[in-house]
């Protein structure tokens, strides 16, 4: 009868074990920013306020950062955070760095979204255009690479160069990086890959290669480290839940995922199958309220918009594709209705498309307001005074 007992005892502590060592292990995913900010911009010299924050893998711990410094934050749900934001941080015109941080174990940062700081004008207006020189100029990106609170650019076209930006709204000369033996580079992204809290980036050329430029933190970037070989358009994501990020990257009919390592490494892809002519990058976003990052893939010869729904290990079931008008681009990803549900904004060569979002992966019948002929990108915000730079290429 001990003997019983013991083996009885020694089950139930095992499977206690068990179960606590799965949720010891357990990994808080890397947040993502998916909204515009509530509110996104405010006039110099307010009072505090507070900033709601919409996204994707809030867990409870998460803060709110503006500008690198943590704010007091409520954790609301995992899809909602509120934070206040001083009044010393709005006491002058600038535009705010807004992240959010997961705690470990896994988490790290998000995405980046911008707050503005600046005075109401009934007209926008633009300094004179200058040009920054530089052999790139087929795709840029813009990130703070070096911590100043200003936003940078990084160009890939022939080369890879970053360009950092000065106070004033100039930019200082190109510094070029060697990205690998080859000559041509279809899309730059940025993120923070390997969790230390400095922007890395990522960049896919014509040859099936993704390389990765871990950033320093001061506006220069480590030697390259390539990935299993694929192309396209970059889309960053945590969309197997392990506080790592991931890469998507789409490649004509399919789009490749590459799990990240957390060291700035790649596991081997593995791929969903899209409409064809996907070559732009892919707007993430929950479309079926599950918690989980999906992707929303332009099909530009399918005049269509490919939903593919994350089922948890990293891999995708295809959802819903709902037609859009013709040379679809990258889906502009909110919430235009007010109903608390993620809704697309799609430009193509007749417009822009607006899809509203169901809830569960689906969307409702498109419309189609004008947008001027053939728009190349579609976004969210408000437009602010500032200063234009156009960028030249070879």
């Amino acid at each position: 009868m001990k003997l019983f007992y013991r083996a009885v005892l020694g089950i139930a502590v095992f499977a206690f074990c068990g179960v606590f060592s799965r949720a010891a292990l357990a990994q808080n995913p890397v947040p993502f920013i998916n909204q515009s900010l509530v509110p996104d911009a405010t006039a110099p010299g307010g009072e505090p306020f507070t900033l709601t924050v919409n996204g994707t893998g809030f867990a409870s711990g998460s803060v709110v950062n503006w500008n690198g410094s943590a704010l007091e934050t409520q954790f609301i749900n995992g899809s909602q955070l509120k934070a206040t934001v001083p009044a010393a941080e709005i006491a002058t015109a600038r535009t705010a760095s807004v992240t959010v941080v997961n705690p470990a174990p896994g988490g790290g940062a998000s995405n980046v979204a911008l707050f503005a700081v600046t005075t109401a004008t009934s007209s926008v207006g633009f300094g004179p255009p200058y040009w920054v020189l530089t052999n790139s100029g087929w795709a840029f990106v813009g990130g703070n690479f070096n911590g100043d609170g200003r936003t940078d650019l990084a160009l890939s076209n022939y080369r890879l160069s970053v360009v950092l930006a000065n106070a004033d709204g100039t930019f200082q000369a190109p510094v070029e990086y060697d990205a690998g033996n080859h000559d041509s580079w279809l899309s730059v992204a940025t993120a923070d890959v390997n969790g230390d809290g400095k922007l890395d980036l990522i960049a896919a050329s014509y040859y099936q290669t993704v390389a990765v430029l871990l950033g320093n933190g001061d506006g220069t970037f480590q030697p390259h480290i390539d990935s299993p070989g694929v192309t396209g358009g970059i889309a960053t994501g945590d969309f197997n839940g392990d506080g790592r990020l991931d890469l998507a990257v789409s490649d004509g009919s399919t789009v490749y995922i590459l799990l990240g390592n957390g060291d700035g490494t790649f596991q081997a892809p593995a791929d969903a199958k899209t409409g064809t002519g996907s070559y732009r990058p892919a707007a993430v976003g929950d479309f079926n309220g599950d918690g989980r990052l999906d992707l929303a893939v332009p099909n530009d010869n399918d005049s269509t918009v490919s939903i593919l729904l994350v089922i948890g290990d990293g891999t995708f079931s295809t959802g819903s594709t709902p037609g859009v008008g013709l040379g679809p681009i990258t889906p502009a990803v909110g919430d235009f209705n007010g109903d608390g549900k993620l809704d697309l904004a799609v430009g193509g060569s007749q417009g822009v498309s607006i899809l509203l979002g169901i809830g569960d992966g689906t969307f409702s019948t498109r419309s189609t307001p004008g947008g001027g002929l053939a728009p190349s990108t579609v976004g969210g915000g408000r437009l602010q005074r500032g200063r234009q730079a156009r960028l030249g290429g070879r």
